[in-house]
């Protein structure tokens, strides 16, 4: 073994000893799981914690994995893996609004469908697995552009936006202010933006430690979606938002649950 893969292989032991620890550890704690000698385990852990792949939890010097680290493993699980926990959520949405609802997902650099269910008369569909959502011009984007870090949005701003109707806003100064409104208001509009007669709503999924990476939408006809009051409509996507969060938690057994047993312990983060 070289002598960075022996480096690489003492960072390994201390996340692999952090993952299995939800309560976090304490210094001491990570010596004894690792074998490290102290004066090399609070080095590496303090190094760790420079590109928060660790944190201390809640200011203490108990250590778990840090948000940088939790969000690049939301970001790597694959949308197939996810779709028997937010099924039953979206089954509930559809059933009460007959509409289609949907999961989108960030993927680092565009926010894409990653499963939809339809009323079983639907007759076009206004969403489909796989389809980039542009997170200037779709409800799902803006409830998950809103919530990265300032560089995140900045980068966006930064790249050519389409205008896909007469409503869709694509100057930076109109698109940050939109933004801002998602943030106080905490879910996202697209109307008639996208395209024409259509209107959606999303919330943003807020993942303990790993920040936004996800959303839950309902879109249709803007006609048909009206006819249920913005606020029921609204309630039941932060709901429907919370609970994909909830079961997203290593102890509802989620697809991150072996790796990631502690990102409950983190921090939002937000711009």
């Amino acid at each position: 073994m070289d002598e960075s893969s022996g480096i690489l292989s003492r960072y390994a032991l201390i996340l692999d000893a952090l993952a299995g620890a939800p309560e976090g550890l304490s210094l001491t704690e990570v010596i004894a799981a690792t074998g490290l000698p102290r004066g090399t385990a609070h080095r590496l852990v303090g190094a760790l914690m420079g590109v928060d792949y660790v944190a201390r939890q809640g200011g203490r010097k108990i250590y778990v994995l840090g948000p940088r680290l939790l969000r690049l493993l939301h970001l790597g699980v694959s949308p197939a893996s996810v779709t028997g926990l937010v099924r039953p959520i979206l089954e509930d949405l559809v059933a009460r609004f007959h509409e289609t609802a949907f999961l989108a997902k960030f993927t680092g650099d565009d926010v894409e469908t990653a499963f939809m269910l339809a009323p079983e008369d639907e007759q076009r569909s206004l969403v489909y697995p796989g389809r980039v959502m542009p997170m200037h011009a779709t409800a799902s984007g803006k409830s998950i552009l809103a919530f990265q870090d300032t560089a995140a949005i900045e980068g966006y701003l930064a790249t050519p936006r389409e205008r896909y109707t007469e409503a869709t806003r694509v100057s930076a100064r109109a698109i940050r202010a939109d933004l801002a409104e998602v943030r106080r208001r905490g879910y996202g509009i697209c109307d008639n933006e996208m395209e024409p007669g259509v209107l959606s709503y999303a919330a943003p999924v807020h993942l303990d430690g790993a920040g936004v990476v996800y959303s839950i939408g309902l879109v249709g006809v803007a006609a048909g979606l009206r006819r249920h009051a913005e606020a029921d409509v609204v309630a039941a996507l932060v709901d429907a938002a919370a609970r994909f969060a909830a079961r997203l938690r290593p102890e509802d057994e989620a697809p991150l649950g072996a790796m990631t047993p502690a990102y409950a312990n983190g921090e939002h983060m937000t711009p």
